[in-house]
């Protein structure tokens, strides 16, 4: 089993300071260090396995260093983009699209793959907060690879989050929403999904750490 080191690039925004965000993006969490989003590089991520990515993140910069980036997933490491992707920092991911909206349900979901980070999880409890919807997700990346596996998607089929296996010797997870770790506290099905996300990490390190072997 490899053991997971993560590491989250702190955007330094007043929504990240002083119990402002989501309660849970402020509480320590095992195998998660943050990292000054201009401190990154191939030395600062060097120990790490596992890249997280969220909003408020300077795309500009990271789009400046993006063969660190792609560096990091070549060496057989995860990116999680739980953020809204408009420069080419990430291989193989297309410009965040908003989801055009008619009514409120146009932002209720689906989950495509059964035994994903989103099993067990009530998507009306993800996508309404006191009755108000769009609260998890409002567009999307378009595939380009159609070998990634589309994990959770808008009713009408557009994809939210998806796995890429193939752009790159590492794992991309591109999600049009956000941060996968501050869902861990609630008192609804919600918080099966920052518990499930490091469950999956674990398996998928494994899986990529045979495949360097073979």
């Amino acid at each position: 089993m490899v053991n997971l080191n993560i590491v989250k690039l702190s955007a330094g925004h007043a929504f990240g300071l002083d119990g402002r965000a989501m309660a849970a993006a402020n509480t320590p969490m095992e195998h998660v260090t943050d990292l000054d989003q201009y401190k990154i590089s191939r030395e600062s991520l060097r120990e790490f396995n596992v890249l997280v990515v969220t909003d408020f993140i300077d795309q500009e910069f990271l789009n400046e260093n993006r063969d660190v980036i792609e560096a990091f997933l070549n060496d057989g490491n995860i990116v999680l983009a739980c953020t809204h992707i408009f420069r080419n920092w990430l291989p193989g991911v297309n410009p965040f699209m908003p989801k055009i909206i008619y009514k409120h349900s146009d932002y209720e979901m689906q989950i495509v793959k059964e035994d994903s980070i989103f099993r067990g999880v009530d998507l009306k409890e993800l996508a309404y907060r006191k009755g108000v919807s769009g609260f998890y997700a409002r567009g999307y990346h378009p595939l380009t690879n159609p070998q990634a596996e589309v994990w959770l998607a808008f009713n009408d089929g557009t994809p939210i989050t998806y796995a890429d296996r193939t752009t790159t010797k590492g794992t991309i997870v591109a999600h049009a929403a956000r941060d996968f770790l501050t869902y861990s506290t609630g008192d609804n099905t919600t918080q099966l999904i920052s518990k499930q996300t490091l469950e999956w990490l674990s398996m998928e390190l494994d899986r990529l750490a045979k495949g360097q072997q073979s």
